[in-house]
Order: structure tokens, then sequence, then C-alpha cells
């Protein structure tokens, strides 16, 4: 039994360090995608948008799959959509033929292989003592693919061009098919009935504290996909050279390793909420003394240390949160409907940064929401009562 929730660790892992390492270094695809294809600002920040929109959209769909049928095959359609939207981003001849590559097909591949679907196969199949933990580390595996990708994919768009760093990135997702296997669940996995999943849906959207949960993860999408997509820009811009912009991302992935392990067992000593709600507050801390000081490259990398200890610590928090109020049997499907929320705010904060740039020349106006929006999931984590529903309560006495 130790051996097999391992394995499911293991492997859950690789695909999200796969699936979640490729889709952070889109912005470094800025610049060359645009000048090539004669796209905008805006314009590719509509891509990446409308990925983490379609992500958003049929997340709770993959999570409902994945709770009934198993995570294998789920999580193997994810891959082969994913792979394909980046094989056609790569032979885009236009515009829209890039959208639909990295906005729509990988979005719909992303849905199968991040981390709705997968932490919540590792969070079933993991012992309730240390679940948590192993929710800590399946989710620290974005960050070591952030660390591994970022740089690799500026020297490879250096030494061939973007075009070929995109096809070879699809390769990479395409290998990952292999690691899908051992997700296959047996007693207690895959085993949701829609009965089941309609009450869970029920339960939840009728309860206050689901939406503030919500909100408050809606928040965490805003702020990764505006900082992700447009920070190597805006050090460009600042007079910073792009290696600057691949140095921070690293900061952010080595950081977030860390960051994310200590949420995860923070998770287990105190309340999730607490937590999550600490965490909100210091990344408006970050933010506003980054904005205060010079721009420098030591500035800047110290920032990406800094929002690294803070990147995707809210996932396991707010994965564990779920399955603590909710139960583990729908945890997918529930995480789904709640990611839905933070797809929202990654559209929104992906889409914002290009739309206020070609509108006033600055990011000043996002960098203001982001730091306002802390405050606004702060509160409602601080609202929330973190007690086990009647449908956990029911699936712990059963």
């Amino acid at each position: 039994m130790r051996r097999s929730w391992l394995m499911v660790l293991m492997c859950g892992s690789l695909i999200i360090a796969c699936s979640m390492g490729v889709r952070q270094v889109s912005g470094l695809f800025l610049r060359p995608v645009a000048m090539d294809l004669a796209l905008s600002r805006e314009a590719f920040g509509f891509a990446v948008a409308l990925q983490n929109l379609v992500w958003g959209l049929t997340q709770p769909i993959a999570g409902f799959l994945a709770d009934r049928y198993g995570t294998r095959p789920v999580a193997f359609g994810g891959v082969l959509f994913y792979a394909a939207g980046l094989a056609l981003a790569a032979f885009a001849s236009n515009g829209w033929q890039f959208v639909i590559g990295l906005g729509v097909l990988a979005g719909l591949g992303q849905s199968g292989t991040a981390f709705a679907v997968i932490l919540a196969v590792i969070g079933r199949a993991a012992p309730v003592q240390t679940r948590s933990l192993a929710l800590g580390l399946g989710s620290t595996a974005s960050s070591i693919g952030m660390f591994i990708l970022v740089p690799a994919t500026v020297s490879l768009i250096d030494i061939v061009d973007w075009r070929a760093t995109m096809l070879i990135l699809c390769g990479l997702l395409a290998a990952t098919a292999g690691f899908t296997l051992p997700l296959q669940e047996g007693a207690g996995g895959g085993a949701v009935t829609g009965a089941s999943a309609k009450r869970a849906i029920v339960e939840a959207i009728g309860d206050r504290d689901f939406w503030l949960l919500n909100v408050g993860f809606a928040v965490c999408g805003f702020q990764l996909a505006f900082i992700a997509t447009y920070i190597p820009t805006i050090l460009i811009d600042g007079g910073l050279d792009v290696s600057a912009g691949a140095a921070v991302l690293v900061a952010i992935g080595i950081f977030n390793i860390g960051g994310t392990y200590l949420a995860g067992l923070a998770g287990g000593w105190w309340r999730k909420t607490r937590v999550l709600a600490g965490l909100y507050l210091a990344r408006a801390v970050v933010i506003v003394v980054f904005l205060s000081v010079p721009l420098s490259t030591t500035s800047a990398i110290v920032f990406g240390a800094a929002i690294g200890l803070l990147w995707t610590g809210t996932v396991p928090l707010t994965n564990g949160l779920v399955a603590d109020l909710w139960g583990r049997r729908n945890l997918a499907f529930l995480f789904g409907l709640v990611y839905v929320g933070h797809q929202i705010g990654a559209f929104v904060g992906a889409w914002a940064g290009g739309l206020a740039f070609d509108r006033t020349g600055s990011f000043a106006l996002v960098w203001a929401a982001c730091v306002m929006a802390c405050i606004l999931a702060a509160a409602c984590h601080l609202l929330l009562h973190e007690m086990p529903r009647p449908l956990a309560l029911a699936e712990a006495a059963e």
C-alpha cells in the first residue's frame, strides 16, 4: 500500500511538473511570437487568457470524469490535447491559429494534467496522516518544472527559434503519457456516481463559504497569470535584458518549491484559512515593496524569490480545505469547480495586462489591482468557517 501511493505521488508529480512548467514559460514567447505573427501584447495576452479560461471551464468536467471513471484516461487525454495545442501553435501562420493552439487546445489539455485532477488522485491515494504533506509535495512539482524549463526555453529560443522550441516542449509533453499508467485507481477511487456528484454540487453551491473560497482563489489566478505572462516584458521595458526575466522566473520556481512544501506542512499544523489569509497579505507586501524600490536585476530577482515563496502555496491549502469541508469522494470535481474561479481570475489577469499596457502604456493599474485583490482574498478566508459539512461527515462515518 505504501509503495502504491508513493508511485502515484511520483508519477502524478512528474505530470504536473511538465504540464505546469510548460504553462509557466508562455511569457518568454511573447516578443518572438509577436514579432513573427504581428501580434499586439493584448492579442498574445488574450491567447494566454483564453487558455486559462478554457482550462477553468472544462476543469469540473475533467474532475467529474476522473472521479467517476478514474484518473488515468482523463490524464492521458489531457496529454494528447496539450501536445496537439503546442504543435498547432508552433506551425501557426497567423494569430488565430496560434490562439486556437495555445489558447483552446492547450487549455483543454491542462484541465486533465494539472492540479485539480492530479492532486485529487494523490489526495485519495495518500494515507490521512500524510495527505497534507503529499499534496504539498505534488504541488511543488510545478515549481520544479518551472525551474528546469525556464532556462531551457530561453536557451532554446536563442539557439533555434520559438517554433522549434515549442515543438520540443510538445514532444516533452507527449512523453509524459507513460506516467499516466500508474494513476489507475482501485476501490474508492473513480467510483463517483451522477447522484453523488449532484449532491456534492448542490451542497457546495448553496454554501456561502464555497463562494468565499472561489473569490479568494480567483485572486490567486489573477495575480499569477499577470506576473508569469508579463514580468519578462516588464523588466525589458524597464531597461533590463531578457536574462533578467528568465532569472526572475527561475527564482520564482526555486523558492516556490520550498514555499509550497511549507504551505502543505502549515496546513497540517494550523487552520488552513488563517494560513491562506497570511499568504495573500504577504503577497501584497511583496508587490508594494517591489514597486517602491528602484528597478534593478537584484531587486527583480529578490522579488522573484519572495513572490515564489508565496506562489502556489495556495493550491495544496485550497485543495485540502475542499477535502476537509466536503469530503474526498468528489474532490476532483469540487476542486475543479473552485478552480473555475481561479481560472476566471487568470483569464482577467493575463488579458488585463496587455489591455492596460496597450491603452495606457503602463502596467500600473494592474499592479494596483493585484494589491487590492490581496486584501479582498485575505478577508474572504478569514470569514470562512473551517468545519466539515454534512457530505464530509457522512463520508467519514462510512
